[in-house]
């Protein structure tokens, strides 16, 4: 049975489908028994997703303008 320390150092090959079939088994099979583990493969996955994506998220104005002043504060 594999262990959260195994599953951490897997991670970025299991969600490249970058490990054999019978590692991908157990890493599922504890991802289903441990809340952290599921947590953190969700998480992370997520973020890829996010990062990796062609989505624009918009910020909201206010937000934008903050920053902008903020930023032109250290250009100078």
């Amino acid at each position: 049975m594999i262990d959260c320390e195994q599953v951490l150092q897997e991670l970025s090959n299991y969600l490249d489908s970058d490990v054999t079939e019978q590692l991908r088994q157990q890493i599922e099979e504890h991802i289903h028994s441990c809340g952290n583990c599921k947590v953190l493969v969700d998480t992370t996955r997520e973020t890829l997703q996010l990062v990796a994506g062609e989505k624009v998220l918009e910020i909201p104005h206010g937000v934008s303008t903050r920053l902008l002043e903020r930023l032109s504060v250290l250009w100078k």
